[in-house]
């Protein structure tokens, strides 16, 4: 066996090698991605929007600066009628505040 066969061999190997990982990780890659998927909350058609929180807080004298929807669950920044900034956590399946804190 001289020096190229070997080398040649060993060629073959590591791409075997590389080749079988990346299969590996592939076959990893998309189960996670299964993962995720099947975890995701169906949101009702009649959640609340963004703009519909923003009233119902507003009603409640709440000026908002910020939503951030995560699926059922909408995170509101703002100031209250005292101006305090109040953080605000809210159900959008029936607009219920479900926490509060004041802000330092």
């Amino acid at each position: 066996m001289n020096i190229q066969t070997r080398s040649t061999g060993l060629r073959t190997g590591l791409i075997a090698a590389v080749a079988s990982l990346a299969a590996v990780a592939g076959v990893g890659y998309a189960q996670t991605q299964q993962a995720a998927q099947e975890k995701l909350v169906e949101v009702p058609a009649n959640a609340l929007s963004a703009g519909d929180i923003e009233s119902r807080l507003t009603a409640q004298g709440i000026k908002v600066k910020e939503i951030e929807i995560h699926d059922l669950i909408a995170e509101v920044d703002g100031y209250d009628a005292q101006g305090r900034e109040i953080d605000v956590v809210v159900d959008r399946r029936n607009g219920e505040m479900l926490a509060h804190r004041f802000d330092d």
